[in-house]
């Protein structure tokens, strides 16, 4: 079962419900019973409402939304708490103006069935929503069971008032006004949350997690800030590690907090870790099919700096003065040719070089090269590398760079002619 599954048949108990209330209320002359079946048409469109925010919030990033539409499912559980609220009011009202006019109520087995009925779906309906919600981080999902189980007590006090009817001719329109007024105090408070949530409040559970793992791991954390978007939380994360580690192994400790935090907490979809001692800072995403997708930069990289292009350039990626065997390497060999000049098969006498530098990528980590903002930056004719990914190579071919692959027998000395 999801969530969505949940709603459904949410929506179809409450349409079941509603119009068997309203009917049968208008049959015996029922105020609270009315005022029962209204709040349940009510819950009938709050579980529609919640069920399309849940199907919005799921749509992917995308260019006007950046941050996702998990926004959506607390806008739903918004329009859950203002139907409350409406309902409440309105069952208030009814009450009264049934006092006003000394109704009488007819008590029958038919509208003592139906309420009986209403008390075991709703209850079950809350229980199951309250399940999922909490176990999805759905406020809608939890508002709409809390607007299931005020339905389950407001009929409580229906079969109350069908009862107590025969003994006292208030006793309906007083009960109504009491399920009213109750309803509106918990639809007070279920909106201050969900309120909260559209703001951006704080995740104390995912915060006292990440400062816990943090304590175990012996990790210094400088800050913390979380902020929960519909049923997802995002984190960012600042920590100071010791500054005599190399770069790779301050990464490594960076990697395995994102992935243990991700595993750790459900509702955490993105988390962003800074590490202070190394000026690195790298962001995790949960994305929707469970590949995660990691974005590393250091914050304050050196500027490559490359001479002015004079003729036909080509880059070359290298380490410790030899080939690289990926493009995205941690050093790159930049050469201009004379302008007629162009490297072929590679190895050629006639071949004039009039100018080469190499310059460190200050981008390049092990998990990923970067090698096109290099290109970006140096713009070269060509790119000789024994290896290229298909993507960067698709990229080097729309920006009309010609990409050749090198012999990965051959040496520098053999491509570059001596």
């Amino acid at each position: 079962m999801t969530k969505e599954s949940v709603t459904i048949l949410s929506v179809l108990v409450n349409a079941f419900l509603g119009a068997g209330k309203i009917g049968i209320g208008l049959m015996i002359n029922s105020a609270a019973l009315l005022a029962d079946g209204i709040h349940s048409i009510t819950d009938f469109i709050s579980s529609l409402g919640v069920y399309v925010g849940i199907k919005v919030a799921r749509k992917p990033v995308d260019k006007e939304h950046p941050y996702g539409h998990y926004a959506a499912e607390t806008i739903s559980g918004l329009l859950v708490v203002f139907l409350l609220m409406v309902s409440a009011v309105w069952i208030v009202y009814d009450g009264l103006n049934s006092i006003l006019n000394q109704e009488i109520v007819r008590f029958g087995a038919l509208g003592l069935a139906i309420i009986i009925i209403s008390i075991i779906l709703n209850e079950a309906m809350s229980r199951l929503k309250f399940r999922w919600g909490k176990k999805e981080e759905s406020l809608a999902l939890i508002a709409d069971a809390e607007h299931s189980r005020t339905d389950a007590i407001s009929s409580i006090g229906v079969l109350a008032a069908l009862v107590a009817t025969k003994y006292f001719l208030y006793a309906d329109g007083l009960i109504a006004i009491l399920i009213g007024a109750y309803i509106l105090k918990k639809s007070y408070s279920l909106g201050k949350e969900v309120v909260d949530n559209l703001l951006g409040v704080r995740d104390e559970k995912a915060e006292e997690i990440i400062r816990e793992y943090c304590r175990e791991k012996n990790i210094a954390l400088v800050n913390l800030k979380t902020r929960k978007i519909g049923a997802i939380t995002f984190a960012e994360i600042t920590i100071k590690l010791d500054a005599r580690l190399k770069v790779e192994q301050a990464e490594a400790v960076s990697k395995t907090l994102q992935n243990d935090l991700l595993e750790k907490i459900k509702n955490l979809k993105y988390v962003v870790v800074q590490i202070e001692s190394h000026k690195l800072k790298a962001g995790l995403i949960r994305p929707r099919w469970g590949r995660q997708t990691m974005q590393m930069q250091q914050i304050e990289s050196v500027p490559v700096s490359v001479f002015k292009k004079k003729g036909y350039r080509i880059i070359i990626p290298m380490r410790d003065n030899e080939i690289y065997n990926d493009f995205g390497a941690p050093e790159y060999l930049v050469v201009d040719l004379s302008p007629h000049q162009k490297f072929g098969s590679g190895g050629k006498d006639d071949n004039q070089i009039l100018q080469k530098q190499l310059i460190k990528n200050p981008y390049f980590t092990p998990q990923a090269g970067s090698g096109m903002k290099i290109v970006k930056i140096v713009g070269p004719d060509e790119i000789i590398t024994q290896k290229i990914g298909p993507g960067a190579n698709q990229r080097a071919q729309e920006l009309g760079i010609k990409v050749t692959i090198a012999d990965p027998k051959k040496k520098l000395s053999d491509i570059l002619g001596g």
